[in-house]
């Protein structure tokens, strides 16, 4: 009999209005996801909510983007936010994960994925419960869709999943 199991992951994309989240118990089982809009995007706020979330699904891992990380162009009130999420999972001694845009990218090219929306197409494709969030291509002039940090999320948590193998 096998008793391993793939560690549950909490991935969040923190943004200029909030943050986006995915929850998953195994590679391919996404358990919840959304965003959190905050009014003025305060970092203590996104904590509480974030804090509520770790509170409700107690995850082994917590997924974040590497703000120093190569092809991230994240401002520092988020780089700072990653830090806090950082901390908060330590207090609640939570594993953390950062990848950088670029190793995403690097894992989502074995798909021919390597921009944001195709990410989000491929990240759709292997979870079609996501299909329905999936924004329209946003064209140069348009702001970024809020569900995109969804995506940007699960493909932070996929990302774990390819480079972890079950525990004992």
């Amino acid at each position: 009999m096998n008793n391993r199991r793939e560690k549950s992951v909490l991935a969040i994309d923190p943004t200029s209005r909030g943050f986006g989240y995915a929850f998953f118990e195994g590679r391919l089982n996404l358990v919840d996801w959304g965003t959190k809009q905050v009014d003025v995007a305060e970092n203590i706020r996104c904590i509480f909510q974030i804090r509520e979330i770790i509170q409700r699904f107690q995850p082994d891992v917590i997924t974040l983007e590497d703000p120093k990380g190569k092809g991230s162009r994240r401002c520092y009130r988020i780089c700072k936010l990653i830090k806090f999420i950082r901390a908060l999972a330590a207090k609640h001694r939570i594993t953390t994960r950062c990848f950088s845009r670029d190793r995403v990218r690097e894992i989502f090219a074995k798909f021919n994925a390597r921009t944001k929306h195709q990410i989000a197409i491929e990240v759709s494709r292997q979870l079609p419960e996501l299909e329905p969030q999936l924004p329209r291509y946003r064209k140069p002039w348009m702001s970024e869709d809020e569900r995109m940090s969804i995506f940007d999320a699960v493909s932070l948590a996929l990302t774990f999943y390819s480079f972890s193998t079950p525990t004992k």
